[in-house]
């Protein structure tokens, strides 16, 4: 009796199991249970987004090595004619990258990025047959003004493609190749220069951002993004640019975390630009018979950076923030420091631990500023928070120089490279005084995907 009362349970539970893998299939797709991805590169199309990303930022660098040539040994500018150059490449980023940053959150961000690198593509071409330097600034300017969308739709297109418990690893994937790239495209760009001229390499960057175009097109139909998202009847009333932009800025001021974060990097990075453009005034100086040692410096800071960004892709998740922005602070304080402490006669195992240092503090400040602006804002805030991030940085790049080289003519470079690891160390402490919700921030939620 028991033998035959199980064999009609298992009957039973086998056409319960049937019934409800029938109706399971009759829910929209949108309902069905979806496979988790335990990689980013499970996720479909990121492998070809991810290569893009790694094609453009190589070329990007290629590009450097070729503007900084040809102004500096092939036209012989002048001082006054190279001060120029950043300011070509950040003027039109301070301006518009906030306005970008909103044109690009409800848009397809794919066709946009593929259409900024197939633009990008024709104006390097046009200043490979530049041949005064003003016109090379005016293309480099009106280049620099298209790749403002860049930014904030990849930071979008991540927040939309990758899950919350990938975010962090695809932000590590992300920072990772922007730091080797500093290190490997100006090394095999200057082998290149022993055997082409300076100008050629332009045309690989040009062939760098087509292949990337190419790329960014053929997943058209693969990558499904968010080109619109719902408005509510006030959004739709008062969606005006300007609108916009002013509730973007509401939208930071409404999360303490990330205004902090991104308060912080910003400061920090006004004073490392003090003195970062004086590493070769630092090294003929102190090191005067010996400039190798200034690009075994630059090195090491890229190596540090790379290897700090591989160990914390290793993690899922941040907490106690303040200290990882109190250990960034730190490591660049502790290295601009030592710099400043540089007599002559020093050791190289000594350069390379003050190189390794900033690289750490690098490679963390880059991560965490990333992957704050991916996790805490809104879903159709991210673009626009890159877009005001990305602005703001700019600023930096061509204010803070200029008043470094004014310093240091009137202290002494060695004083303002002290002054400026001191400044660091002094914010060091800042993150411990925020409050308590805000510090202790775990970045993985629950109601984020």
């Amino acid at each position: 009796m028991d033998h035959y009362t199980l064999e009609i349970a298992k009957i039973k539970i086998e056409e319960l199991l049937s019934t409800v893998e029938t109706r399971t299939r009759q829910f929209p797709s949108s309902w069905q249970p979806q496979e988790v991805a335990r990689s980013i590169w499970e996720i479909r199309g990121y492998s070809r987004l991810f290569i893009s990303y790694c094609l453009s930022m190589i070329g990007q660098w290629f590009d450097m090595v070729a503007i900084m040539v040809l102004f500096g040994y092939v036209w012989q500018t002048s001082s006054f004619l190279l001060a120029f150059i950043p300011i070509a490449y950040a003027l039109p980023q301070v301006l518009f990258s906030q306005f970008s940053g909103i044109f690009v959150q409800k848009r397809n961000k794919i066709i946009l990025m593929g259409c900024a690198d197939l633009v990008t593509v024709f104006f390097t071409i046009f200043l490979f047959f530049a041949n005064t330097p003003w016109l090379a600034l005016i293309l480099l300017a009106l280049r620099s003004f298209v790749g403002t969308v860049h930014f904030p739709a990849q930071q979008g297109l991540v927040h939309e493609l990758i899950p919350a418990h990938l975010k962090l690893k695809a932000v590590s994937w992300n920072g990772g190749v922007n730091q080797a790239a500093k290190i490997i495209a100006p090394l095999i760009g200057g082998a290149l220069l022993t055997l082409l001229p300076a100008k050629h390499l332009l045309l690989f960057n040009a062939f760098a951002f087509m292949i990337s175009a190419c790329l960014l097109f053929s997943l058209r139909k693969i990558i499904q993004t968010k080109a619109k998202y719902t408005q509510s009847p006030r959004e739709t009333v008062d969606n005006t640019f300007l609108n916009q932009w002013k509730n973007s800025w509401k939208s930071l001021y409404r999360a303490p975390t990330l205004m902090i974060v991104l308060s912080l990097n910003i400061v920090g990075m006004f004073i490392i630009q003090l003195v970062d453009a004086q590493f070769p005034a630092l090294f003929q100086l102190v090191a005067p018979t010996k400039p190798a040692y200034m690009t075994l410096l630059i090195a090491s800071i890229g190596c540090g950076s790379v290897l700090t960004i591989y160990i914390i892709s290793k993690k899922e998740r941040f907490v106690r923030l303040e200290r990882w922005l109190s250990l960034a602070l730190l490591s660049l304080g502790l290295g601009f420091t030592g710099l400043g402490f540089l007599e002559k006669g020093f050791s190289l195992s000594y350069i390379l631990l003050l190189g390794v240092l900033c690289g750490i503090g690098t490679g963390i400040s880059i991560i965490i500023t990333n992957y704050c602006i991916q996790t805490i804002p809104q879903e159709d805030e991210v673009s626009s928070i890159a877009g005001i991030y990305q602005s703001l940085t700019s600023s930096t790049i061509f204010i803070s120089p200029l008043g470094g080289a004014y310093l240091i003519h009137l202290f002494g470079i060695q004083n303002i490279f002290l002054v400026s690891g001191l400044s660091l160390i002094i914010l060091t402490f800042l993150p411990f005084l925020m409050n308590k919700k805000t510090a202790i921030y775990t970045f993985v939620k629950s109601n984020k995907s």
